[in-house]
Formats: structure tokens, sequence, C-alpha cells
């Protein structure tokens, strides 16, 4: 699901250039293409996200799988700017309650100190699936043209629908396994609140800092798959393999990382019990590290150390959207963890709704395109640089990580 889901997401990047030049869209319309798919991305994680505590998860699954389908087969047949900005908002409005879903379930499949390579699992594919269909999707919009690769992608998602309707499972309980969240419950006197006992919690100097590098992360990963494929193609001048290894390697390369750092993280994690020392460092680090690959990718005249750099700071960078989340399940009761992931989701996804607007005023107003690209990948260095920081220095949760959650339970007595 999580593959099917991100291909989904990255296809518009696959096909902006023919697309762009057949509808007649300036780079800020393309950056408001780009945005537009989190307009009610952010509304329904909120919504749809909070129910996952309490709803059926594998039901839940099913229809948004059913958004996405519609989607992809109606985005051929789009002919305006108008037809294309709806589709886009639709399929966010479908795929924003995913993450929030997908958290609820590893919480009843898995203990704390598995969430860490369970989530990173899930994002495995999310950064996997586009490694290997980029390439692919390419070739297939070079000989059939754009459309054919949301056709595409319609029928492999509708093969995952019949998949998971015979073979999904809503929790080890339906296979003779005892459910982790059960047993939390059982263990513990913390109840579901509700939404209005539950906001304080959001305003917590942890929770504020989770969110903000969460928003850095999804911020690089709208540049990449809005922005990324236009720029080595018009700016780099790439086509052929060359295009296809820089799209695809920066996928791949984030998909071994979010594997190897969560399994470095859940043994740090194991050993100390200490989320700081098991996960906050890892994630603070990596942001800045990544910072630092993205302001040198945009200033570097080697074509292979720009696809090297650019290569490493999406993977880098994007860590802290497995860690932040396992960070999050520990914080917070696995009877409120949909509430707390769907906000987290919501409000570090503006990062999303923003860049590809900056990205696309940047280069319609810089004197060049290329110096377009060049502001707007440095501003994205400096932001993620500055924000990482703070992630790393800010973030100090007490050792066993309650704070949190004994404040769920004093505002829910």
């Amino acid at each position: 699901m999580a593959m099917i889901n991100q291909i989904d997401k990255i296809i518009i990047g696959l096909v902006s250039v023919p697309l762009m030049k057949e509808l007649h869209l300036s780079p800020s319309q393309w950056g408001l293409v780009g945005s537009s798919f989190y307009l009610i991305f952010t509304l329904t994680s909120i919504l749809l996200g909070g129910m996952a505590d309490s709803k059926n998860t594998k039901k839940m699954f099913i229809w948004l799988s059913w958004i996405w389908l519609t989607v992809q087969f109606a985005t051929p047949f789009v002919t305006s700017l108008s037809l294309l900005v709806l589709t886009r908002m639709i399929l966010g409005a479908g795929e924003g309650p995913a993450a929030a879903v997908v958290t609820a379930m590893l919480g009843k499949w898995f203990p704390k100190e598995r969430h860490g390579i369970s989530y990173a699992t899930v994002l495995f594919g999310t950064m996997i699936g586009p490694a290997i269909a980029s390439p692919l999707l390419i070739s297939l919009i070079d000989q059939y043209g754009w459309r054919s690769a949301f056709v595409a992608m319609g029928i492999v998602g509708m093969i995952w629908v019949g998949f998971w309707l015979f073979y999904g499972k809503e929790s080890p309980q339906e296979i003779g396994l005892p459910s982790f969240d059960k047993e939390e419950q059982h263990s513990s006197t913390f109840s579901r609140v509700s939404w209005r006992q539950f906001l304080p919690n959001l305003f917590s100097k942890n929770f504020v800092f989770i969110v903000l590098s969460g928003g850095c992360a999804y911020w690089l990963l709208s540049i990449q798959v809005i922005w990324y494929p236009a720029y080595f193609t018009k700016i780099q001048h790439f086509n052929g393999e060359t295009l296809k290894l820089a799209v695809a390697l920066p996928f791949l390369f984030a998909a071994i990382s979010q594997i190897g750092f969560a399994i470095l993280s859940d043994r740090l994690y194991r050993k100390t019990k200490d989320i700081r020392k098991a996960r906050v460092n890892l994630a603070g680090f990596s942001m800045v590290l990544s910072a630092i690959c993205l302001c040198l990718g945009s200033v570097v005249s080697s074509s292979a150390l720009s696809i090297l750099f650019f290569t490493l700071a999406p993977g880098l960078g994007i860590l802290v959207l497995s860690i932040g989340p396992a960070v999050l399940m520990d914080l917070f009761s696995a009877q409120n963890i949909g509430k707390a992931q769907g906000m987290y989701i919501a409000l570090s996804n503006t990062g999303s709704m923003i860049a590809p607007l900056a990205f696309g005023y940047l280069i319609q107003h810089a004197a060049t395109e290329a110096m377009g690209y060049h502001y707007g990948f440095q501003v994205a260095s400096l932001v993620m640089f500055v924000i990482g920081l703070l992630f790393w220095i800010g973030v100090r949760p007490t050792k066993k990580s309650h704070s949190t959650i004994k404040a769920e339970e004093q505002v829910s007595i």
C-alpha cells in the first residue's frame, strides 16, 4: 500500500515537463498544482486520522484506496489547470488519513521497542516503490505519453485492493495472537480522550519541535517529487538513463537509510530506554547533514557530485518521518495515537503545501530559471539546518517518556 500510495504522488513530477507544455503552465502555476494536493489533505488527516483510534483500519484503507483509484483513472482526462488542481485535491483528501491509520494499526501489531523498525518498513515502501517505478514510468511516458502512467498505476492499485480485501487483517487477534494496544489498555489506566481534552497536549515543546522537523522533511520531499525531474531535465539537461538514475537514486537511498537507521534506533532504544539517545540525536544529526548536502548539490559543477548530494539530502532529511512517529507512539497512549499522528501529519504537511508554491515563485521571478532553482534549494537547506538544530537541542522527553501520557491522564481526570 505504501509503495502504491507514494507512486501515485510522484507521477505528477515525472510528467511535469510534457504536462506543463500541453496545458501551457508557468512555473508558478505548476507550483500551485504541487501545493493543491495538500489543501484538503490537512483537513482529512485531522478528522479521519482521529477516527483511526476507534474505527476498523482495514475498512478505512479500502475506502481510501478507492479514492486513489478514481483519481488515477480520471487524471488522463484533464484538459485545464482547474481540473488538474481538482484531481490533486481529491487525491490529497484520500491520502491524508493514511499515515494516522498506519500508525494506529502498527500499534496493534508491534510493541514499543519495535515501533521504529515497523514504521520505517512502511516508509521503506514509500521510497523503494518510486525507486523501482520511476525508470519504468519514465520509459512508459516516453513511449505512450504522460496519460499512460496514471492508467498503469490505477490498474496496479486495483490489484492491491483485491489482495487487501481477502488477506488484510485488522489486528493480530484475527489470527489468534494478542493485540499490543489491548495489552497496554489492560496494563494502564489511560483512556481515550475527546479532541477538546486532547488539544492542550499539542502545545508541548516536544510536540512542536517534532512537527517543525516533520514540516522540513515534507518540504524537502515535495521539492523532490514536484521539482527534481524538471530540474534535472531543464537545468542539468539530463536525459535517458542519466535522468532515470537521478530520479530513482534518491528514493532508493532513502529506502535503505530508513531501514538501516530504524534498526539502529530501535537497538539503541532497547539498550538505553532513552528516546533522546535512541531517536532524537539520530534524527537531529541526519537533518543537519541533509541540509548541508542539499546546499552542496545546488552549487557543485560536476553532474556526478550533484546527483550524489541530491541523493543523500532526501534520504537523510526524511529520516525524521519514521523516527518522529516512533517518538509520538511512546509519548502518547495507544488509545490516542491516531489523534496525535493525525495532527502531526496535518501540521507538518504545511511544509509540503508551501514548498511547491515558494519554489515556483522563485523560479518564475528570478533573473534566470537556473538561478531560481538555486535560490530555492538554498532557502530549503537553510531552513532545514536551523530547525534540525532546534529539534536536536529542544526535544527532551523524560527518560521513560511518559510525561505527555501523564498529561493526557490529568486532562481526562
